[in-house]
């Protein structure tokens, strides 16, 4: 039994995204069994990697397979039209006309990887200086801030995304308060533009085993002036659908929220935090 009403899940990928496995319709499935209300397909669209993910394709097969499994599923479960924008400041103009062509609910912002570097999960943490790890930290927030200004996206994901697999090495020294400055001026700069923050439930499945961000930035989201929030399972298989969403909605409401939001239209959904 849920622990909360109404749960929403408004990140997960199907076997259209290039580390996806599953049609939208056997997510959909697990999803109503999970008992969420709301959920979002997110595939990913790694702006910088166009052609080698054969993007194209992958955009138009994601957006038929939401189609029909939202048709299909109709009167189980509310399903939005989402995408994940990976990188999308590496390449504005390749973006925008991306994003046009179809309708989209919701839009993902997020960054995977620096400029002409591979995804952070693929860098060998082990064997780097702690000087040479604080560098990428300092680039990477740097593009966060940049993504924040661009200002395209509904939601601003998984922030201290580069800790999942720094943690993962046992690069247990590694401290983000450092980081506080540029992390409240990003926080700033969503909450001027009507943004929201995601809070990641998949590190609670991996060996950080906390959320992305940490309950302490999503608290301080608050004290800026935060109003919407979005809870993301970011689930690449039907057994992750919905995994977590119970405690990031925990973390939201120790942390003063009285709502989580979901997007129609690009346009926010507020839904009350209810036991």
């Amino acid at each position: 039994m849920a622990l909360y009403k109404n749960r929403i899940d408004l990140h997960m990928h199907t076997k259209s995204s290039f580390d996806g496995n599953y049609p939208a319709a056997e997510m959909c499935r697990a999803a109503v069994e999970n008992g969420l209300s709301t959920i979002a397909f997110t595939d990913h669209f790694d702006v910088d990697f166009f052609e080698r993910h054969n993007l194209d394709t992958r955009q138009r097969t994601s957006y038929e397979d939401i189609i029909s499994a939202r048709e299909e599923f109709a009167d189980k479960i509310t399903v939005m039209r989402g995408i994940e924008m990976g990188q999308p400041t590496y390449d504005i103009a390749l973006t925008e006309k991306s994003l046009a062509r179809y309708e989209y609910d919701f839009v993902i912002g997020s960054i995977h990887n620096l400029r002409e570097m591979p995804d952070f999960g693929d860098l060998d943490y082990k064997s780097m200086t702690e000087d040479e790890i604080y560098s990428l930290l300092d680039k990477y927030f740097e593009e966060e801030l940049i993504l924040a200004k661009w200002n395209g996206f509904d939601t601003f994901a998984h922030l201290t995304y580069p800790m999942r697999y720094i943690v993962q090495a046992g690069r247990n020294e590694i401290e983000l308060s450092r980081y506080d400055e540029i992390t409240d001026e990003i926080f700033r700069t969503l909450i001027a533009n009507g943004k929201a923050l995601e809070i990641n439930t998949s590190g609670l499945r991996q060996p950080i085993g906390k959320t992305m961000p940490t309950e302490n930035y999503v608290r301080r989201f608050k004290e800026l002036g935060g109003e919407f929030l979005t809870l993301g399972s970011d689930a690449h298989f039907t057994e992750h659908v919905g995994a977590g969403i119970d405690n990031g909605y925990e973390i939201a409401e120790n942390c003063g929220f009285e709502y989580v939001t979901y997007f129609k239209d690009r346009k926010p959904v507020q839904v009350k935090i209810e036991k």
